[in-house]
């Protein structure tokens, strides 16, 4: 009966300053610090430091960024986050009454010391921006409700062209938006669905037929606007690694690998999995080491519900220790960092002014995520205003670290009112800071002019040890279309001296045709049909499917490449080239070509060509 009291006791104190008309909460506020003195807040491990290359009032409430192919930075400003019309924004609703205030800064280093000297602000009246994504010149931004098309065609820093390609995402859970548009190899852009969900419509396009997505990601091509739904749903990140592995985070899930492709899934409507693997433990179970102080608020409301019996999840029941806020993903891809970090994983704890690394490791077909720091995070703040969001494989090889900076980030549903009422969750939109986690001795560099670069200047930036180069110069070659570029590309893929290096060599071979067009543009489920009185041969059947024969030699000889990982490539660009049946002859016979691939001695080889055999060799595929 004692035992009854206490507990009847606790959560009436715990509960009372919300009833019986008590006074309104107070917690203690904390004054922000300035940029000039937020070195001194870090602890970083390794002989790392968090370089400022930006602050306010050049950047605020900065949540993604992009550099473009001459190193300017395009910021999305969120400064409309988590709403603007406190009084309706409510649970569970669409919120159409919140301003879009949010928008896009554009950020040059003009001199060439690796800090950010000149802001513009490149497009303003945005709704809830979370991602741009560079092409020809401008950039596709995603916010909720719409994806835009932004360009300045006069050379001043702002944005004179401006599109609304998509339309049709809910603009409900702030935190569970689109975000994150990133290029994929094979010249699609992905972009991080989030949990909302979205009837997406072409506004241009009267009879366009909507697409219909629940807890999904979606990927489209820029020069078609072609959409495609892909396997995902996750709350915020998205990145590649340089094989084409996509990862994602969500809240208490921080490495989450999608292992199987939406098109892989709907081939065969009996099965039902999920497709996405946990790499690291839920957040319920894996602990962060903040270094800032435990928020008054946050300790109160895990008291009171813990007090509640409340059934949230055991990482809401405490003010802090465990994984609950994950954001912003990505894999380090840089030249900067010692090699060993080419296997690390970066996830920001936002709650937890902190982010640390986890090592991938292969796992069958899928990935492991390590913790390897013991009772330590890579970076820790002692400001509880350091708010890391998101990060970005930079032109210098470095990471660079997108800091919200607000003293409160909370969703606004998850607060209990009265705990609402008494805080301040606007404060420090006017501020926000950029960063470069920068190695020991690191020294800038200067970053290459791309967009003037010559075409066999591209090709060679494709074996550069940098992502960014890589990346930049692939996605140029595709926008430039420039045939000239197809001896050194095929030379590339016989002789480049990285395997990253001969991988993007094929797919920028893709991009440009040479390898025909390739799955990625076609439904290859539909290769040449033949009635049972003509048997084609294999050169009629290559022009069929447009492959040259040329094109199809150089596909078999990268399945000889030593490393795995380009032989992955080599499936997923042209699988009706090296799996489905050319003739009647082969109608119940594996090809040699197929064979080989399904008794690769990689795993993840042999998963890639199981998944495209399925396909390839359906009903609809085979010769009648």
């Amino acid at each position: 009966m004692l035992f009854g009291m206490r507990t009847v006791l606790l959560l009436f104190l715990v509960a009372a300053p919300g009833i019986l008309g008590a006074q309104p909460l107070k917690f203690p506020s904390t004054p922000p610090t300035a940029p000039r003195d937020t070195a001194k807040s870090f602890h970083v491990l390794d002989g790392f430091a968090m370089q400022v290359i930006a602050s306010e009032p050049q950047v605020t409430s900065p949540v993604a960024m992009t550099y473009d192919e001459d190193g300017r930075a395009y910021v999305c400003e969120m400064n409309d986050y988590p709403y603007t019309d406190k009084e309706h924004h409510k649970p569970a609703q669409e919120n159409p009454t919140d301003k879009p205030l949010g928008s896009v800064r554009l950020l040059e280093d003009t001199n060439g010391d690796g800090v950010f000297d000149k802001s513009s602000l490149f497009a303003e009246g945005l709704s809830w921006p979370t991602g741009a994504c560079c092409w020809k010149g401008g950039v596709f931004v995603t916010a909720t409700p719409d994806l835009w098309y932004l360009k300045d065609s006069d050379g001043d820093g702002k944005a004179d062209i401006r599109q609304k390609v998509f339309t049709g995402f809910k603009k409900l859970n702030v935190q569970a938006v689109m975000n994150n548009p990133i290029w994929g190899a094979d010249h699609r852009i992905y972009v991080a669905g989030g949990s909302n969900g979205a009837t997406i419509t072409r506004p241009d396009v009267p009879d366009f037929k909507p697409i219909t997505i629940k807890r999904n990601d979606f990927s489209f091509d820029p020069t078609t606007l072609e959409v495609r739904i892909e396997s995902g749903g996750a709350r915020f990140g998205n990145a590649f690694d340089d094989w084409g592995d996509r990862f994602l985070c969500n809240i208490r899930n921080p490495c989450q690998h999608v292992v199987l492709p939406y098109r892989f899934l709907t081939s065969n409507p009996y099965l039902t999995l999920n497709p996405l693997n946990d790499c690291a433990e839920a957040g319920d179970q894996l602990p962060v080491y903040r270094t800032s102080p435990i928020e008054p608020w946050r300790e109160f409301r895990a008291k009171r519900w813990s007090a509640e019996g409340s059934h949230m999840p055991r990482s809401e029941l405490v003010g802090a220790g465990v994984v609950t806020s994950s954001a912003g993903i990505a894999v380090y891809r840089g030249d900067a960092y010692p090699a060993e970090y080419r296997d690390f994983a970066f996830v920001a704890d936002v709650a937890g002014n902190l982010f640390y690394r986890m090592k991938l490791v292969p796992d069958g077909i899928t990935f492991k995520a390590v913790q390897v720091d013991g009772q330590k995070n890579f970076c820790t703040g002692d400001d509880v205003w350091f708010r890391p969001v998101n990060f970005v494989n930079a032109p210098d090889g470095c990471l660079h670290v997108c800091d919200m900076y607000r003293e409160v980030i909370e969703h606004p549903w998850s607060i209990p009112d009265d705990i609402h009422a008494s805080l301040d969750l606007l404060r420090g939109r006017d501020k926000g800071r950029l960063y470069r986690l920068a190695p020991s001795g690191f020294q800038s560099r200067p970053t290459p002019k791309l967009s003037g670069a010559a075409t066999a200047e591209l090709v060679a930036l494709l074996d550069h040890p940098n992502a960014w180069h890589r990346d930049t110069a692939h996605r140029l070659l595709f926008e430039r279309q420039d045939k000239n570029a197809v001896p050194p590309l095929r030379q590339m893929v016989k002789a480049g001296k990285t395997p990253q290096g001969r991988a993007q060599a094929l797919w920028a071979l893709e991009g440009l045709g040479d390898l025909g067009p390739g799955a990625a543009a076609t439904d290859f489920r539909k290769p040449n049909r033949v009635s049972d009185k003509q048997v084609v041969d294999q050169s009629q059947w290559l022009l069929d499917a447009g492959i040259t024969q040329s094109g199809y030699a150089l596909l078999l000889e990268a399945l000889l490449d030593q490393d795995p990982r380009v032989r992955r490539q080599v499936v997923r660009i042209r699988p009706e080239a090296l799996l489905a049946p050319r003739d009647l002859a082969e109608l119940f016979t594996l090809r040699a070509d197929a064979k080989r691939l399904l008794n690769d001695p990689d795993l993840q080889v042999r998963l890639e060509a199981i998944l495209n055999h399925s396909i390839v060799w359906s009903p609809a595929s085979l010769p009648v």
